[in-house]
């Protein structure tokens, strides 16, 4: 099986200069956690999605020291998402890496995302952008005929 089989078919994507309250309203709107940030010609340049925006939320020392995180106040994660609403997905964004392609096997995709500890990874072909294969994707095809049985 290919990664094009197991692949989400209508993933969310954004731009760098979309803002921050636009991508939080749009990843709530969604079942899906993060999107792919994409230029003017359809090129991959970058992932956005929740997990980005807890780490701009919560700094990583606290995760580096338990004590900290229990003199954190109540609204504290209130306060800091309220900083960041004028702030745009650039701003959240990572350089996006590791990609598969669509014809990609999908064992391939499937160590890559246990390798990088990851959940989502980008389809491209070329520069373009395909879209999304998945943890959850990737269960869905493989294990289709077993589950019939």
């Amino acid at each position: 099986m290919l990664v094009r089989d197991a692949m989400i078919p209508d993933p969310m994507t954004c731009r760098p200069d979309d803002s921050f309250r636009e991508l939080l309203q749009r990843l709530l709107d969604s079942k899906q956690g993060a999107a792919a940030v994409l230029d003017d010609e359809g090129r991959l340049v970058g992932m956005v999605g929740f997990h980005h925006v807890l780490r701009k939320v919560v700094p990583v020392y606290i995760e580096l020291d338990a004590k900290l995180m229990e003199v954190m106040h109540e609204g504290y994660l209130e306060e800091r998402l309220e900083r960041l609403r004028d702030q745009h997905v650039r701003d959240f964004m990572s350089e996006e890496k590791v990609t598969v392609a669509p014809d990609d096997s999908l064992i391939k995709a499937a160590a890559l995302i246990v390798e990088l500890g990851r959940k989502t990874l980008p389809v491209v072909e070329g520069k373009k952008f395909l879209g999304f294969t998945t943890r959850r994707t990737i269960f869905e095809k493989v294990t289709r005929d077993i589950l019939q049985t």
